[in-house]
């Protein structure tokens, strides 16, 4: 049995009310792995059957575009779950790639057992959902800040966040994930720099 480390534990517990008091059914299906900065946890066309929780380290998810552009669309921080949906809904292989940025530590979970466990214990029924919940309004949170927002109020919004600190990021993934060129986002940070001096 692989034991959860205590910081995912007492995240997880913020996610709901339900005390969870038995943390059995969920170790004793967690492999714990270690991914090495620039390595892949899987890459697009891979069959996936694995859930992933990052303990440690820091992952991005990009795709790569008909011209073979790499594209980054997200990154998953400490306590962020791994997930290919179309693994979940239509048993495809994956279409994204999922690179660690750093030196990380996950613990993985077969996709069918995480399943089989939010049906046989209700409390991992609700912090699924709640992570769903959550992974959902970020997304929409991003997208609606491609509509609404400029490349320079993207980078303000995204260095605000609470959910991830940009300094952890290499600069060409975050031009990226903001949708500008790299040369773009250096003057935008230099502009910020000099405003602060």
């Amino acid at each position: 049995m692989t034991q959860l480390e205590e910081h995912l534990k007492v995240f997880f517990q913020t996610l709901v009310r339900t005390p969870i008091n038995d943390w059995s059914p969920l170790e004793l299906i967690l492999t714990k792995k270690e991914i090495k900065k620039g390595d892949h946890f899987f890459q697009h066309f891979d069959k996936v059957d694995e859930v992933a929780i990052v303990s440690s380290g820091l992952f991005r998810i990009y795709l790569i575009n008909a011209e073979g552009e790499e594209k980054t669309f997200s990154f998953i921080p400490e306590r962020g779950f791994i997930l290919d949906f179309f693994l979940s809904f239509e048993k495809s292989p994956s279409m994204i790639s999922v690179q660690a940025l750093e030196d990380s530590q996950v613990y993985t979970i077969k996709y069918e057992n995480f399943i089989n466990l939010t049906k046989e214990t209700p409390v991992w029924n609700e912090i699924y959902r709640e992570v769903l919940v959550r992974n959902y309004m970020r997304k929409s949170k991003r997208e609606i800040e491609f509509v609404l927002y400029n490349a320079k109020e993207r980078l303000e919004q995204c260095l605000k966040s609470n959910y991830l600190n940009v300094d952890r990021i290499p600069k060409t993934y975050l031009a990226s994930y903001l949708g500008i060129a790299p040369p773009s986002l250096s003057r935008l940070l230099r502009g910020r720099k000099d405003l602060d001096q």
